[in-house]
């Protein structure tokens, strides 16, 4: 049980050390909570470990050595540049039409999917999340398979959890709280500035796979 417990944490703090780097998801975790509230970020991080569970699926059929390939960074890299910018266009216009409502339940259960997705796509459109996994994920995942077994995959997958949903649900229950010490125009800059950091982000990827390619 204390090797179990041992396992988790080492999990919890490898997964922590990729989660508190601000990157596509930090971003929307802040700007989707300073519009929705603090139940943003576990929808968002339900939407982060959908993705996870298909690239750990990806590693127990051998396709992590595919997702260490120069083409697949390439690919990744230029549609992770699209959706970042289609999703900075998607602030820049909310900023724009933000007054400060939340909108009705109805409005708010419809966003619920759609942050799923963003969750989902904010996390697949980064190369670092790729690289992460095979530069920590995958060797953690060997170690608790070798020392704990089934169970200790399960304690692996239990503290990963654990640390994309504590640090996240921080995250947006910080975002959310202090959103009422803000009044609508800083609301706005802060949304554009996220918008801002997902234009550049994106252009960076195009520029990073260009670069690959010459």
């Amino acid at each position: 049980m204390f090797d179990l417990a041992v396992l988790a944490a080492v999990s919890f703090f490898a997964a922590l050390s990729g989660a508190v780097v601000p990157g596509p998801v930090f971003v929307v975790v802040v700007s989707e909570s300073l519009k929705k509230g603090s139940k943003v970020g576990p929808i968002i991080v339900f939407g982060h470990l959908l993705i996870e569970a298909i690239i750990i699926s990806a590693v127990f059929f051998g396709l992590d050595t595919l997702l260490n390939s120069t083409q697949t960074t390439t690919y990744i890299s230029y549609l992770g540049g699209i959706i970042l910018l289609i999703m900075g266009v998607y602030l820049v216009n909310t900023a724009r039409t933000f007054k400060g409502d939340m909108g009705s339940e109805g409005r708010r259960k419809l966003a619920s999917r759609g942050l799923v997705a963003a969750g989902f796509l904010s996390s697949g459109s980064n190369p670092q999340f790729y690289l992460w996994w095979l530069a920590t994920g995958v060797p953690t995942i060997a170690v608790a398979l070798s020392s704990g077994g089934i169970l200790g995959f399960i304690a692996f997958l239990f503290g990963h959890a654990a640390a994309d949903l504590v640090w996240f649900s921080f995250i947006s229950w910080s975002i959310s709280k202090g959103k009422n010490y803000l009044n609508p125009k800083a609301v706005k800059f802060i949304l554009l500035g996220s918008a801002t950091f997902l234009f550049l982000f994106g252009i960076n990827l195009f520029l990073s796979a260009s670069s690959l390619l010459s």
